[in-house]
């Protein structure tokens, strides 16, 4: 909920309230349930759904629901995910397989708000996963850090993660012959390793916001003459549908089909209740101006880039390149600093909050220390 106007309010994003844990049994190695996938049990009875998910920058409903519930405790940050679907399959059982080319459930987590070193996990029907790191967004640059492309050194959550699917009805998967109604995916993300990498991460606690989006990646299937399922991309809610290509459906609408910018992503409350109270209130993300405005100065800075193939120090230069949604905040005061790399640091000024941005996206927002000045006594 944003309660000042803003400049940025027609893509403020949604949020949600993650209410803590009622088993008070975890510890670093092992959650506090067992993760079976099963979305009925006590432990998310009472926990309330996100807003159905939309396309991924289109205003067309997809045709089969996606939701989401969250939970957390000291150790792990939970996910249980719903997913209406008539014909569940899947292919792919090979851990750390690119698992989108199947259809999938997706996670991506920023617990320090900077764009970077941000944390993503997928899973298909078969329970069947894939863990990474981004260094940064593929835009700027980024790759990705996994036992997919460094088997012995690269990132992943093992062994704290856990993860498992459940199909509907009666675990049938891969069988044209039963009517599926959903699938559901139950993971317990470890919260130490959401927030290795990020020097500016502050663990989760009563009002703390994080970053976090869902996707949900959708093939098109149909039933060959073996009477098995058969990939046939063919989008639905796209810009174009029946264009040969995957449905991408999400929380948060990224405005684009790019899951990779985490700017886009939602807002997490973290709640130390442990259900819905009615005194509790989604808390303003205080940060959202300032974020956006240098977001919009990045922007800009690439469209000047791309034109005259060098950065700018010059605001009153980089005028013709603000473009919505991410114009600038007439309120900001804002400066930029040419860096020896060819680069740029550019902070923007809004009341007492100050964002600093560099040309990789790398994002952090400082806040003015308010009272007298320290004196150290002699």
């Amino acid at each position: 909920m944003l309660i000042s106007p803003s400049p940025y309010a027609a893509i403020y994003p949604r949020q949600y309230i993650a209410y803590h844990s009622d088993v008070h049994t975890s510890t670093a190695e092992e959650p506090a349930i067992t993760i079976d996938g099963d979305l009925d049990k006590p432990f998310w009875k009472d926990i309330p759904w996100t807003e159905d998910f939309v396309d991924i920058s289109t205003d067309t409903p997809p045709s089969q629901r996606t939701m989401v519930k969250m939970r957390w405790d000291d150790h792990f940050l939970f996910v249980g995910a719903r997913m209406e679907e008539t014909d569940v399959w899947a292919t792919l059982e090979q851990e750390n397989s690119v698992i989108f080319h199947d259809n999938d459930f997706e996670i991506f987590v920023d617990c320090d708000g900077s764009n970077h070193n941000y944390k993503e996990f997928e899973i298909n029907a078969l329970g069947t996963t894939w863990t990474l790191l981004l260094n940064k967004p593929y835009d700027d640059g980024g790759c990705e850090d996994s036992k997919r492309v460094d088997p012995v050194n690269g990132y992943d959550m093992s062994p704290l993660i856990r993860s498992a699917t459940k199909v509907y009805p009666n675990d049938a998967i891969n069988r044209p012959d039963v009517r599926n109604t959903h699938w559901t995916a139950e993971v317990a993300l470890p919260i130490s390793k959401l927030m290795e990498r990020n020097e500016l991460a502050r663990r989760p606690s009563d009002g703390r916001q994080w970053r976090i989006n869902f996707s949900r990646v959708q093939w098109g299937v149909k039933v060959n003459e073996r009477g098995e399922y058969e990939k046939t991309p063919c989008c639905q809610s796209c810009a174009v549908p029946g264009t040969a290509a995957e449905d991408n459906w999400t929380w948060c609408s990224q405005g684009s089909v790019a899951m990779h910018l985490p700017e886009r992503w939602g807002i997490l409350q973290f709640s130390s209740s442990t259900s819905p109270r009615n005194d509790e209130v989604v808390l303003e993300y205080k940060e959202w101006d300032v974020r956006c405005c240098a977001m919009a100065v990045y922007y800009a800075q690439k469209g000047y880039y791309n034109k005259e193939g060098k950065y700018t120090d010059l605001i009153e230069s980089l005028k013709p390149f603000f473009k919505q949604p991410f114009l600038l905040h007439g309120a900001a005061d804002v400066s930029i600093t040419l860096t020896k790399e060819e680069g740029f640091i550019a902070t923007a000024k809004i009341g007492a909050l100050t964002a600093t941005i560099n040309q990789e996206r790398y994002l952090t927002v400082s806040k003015d220390v308010v009272g007298p000045p320290f004196s150290e006594k002699a």
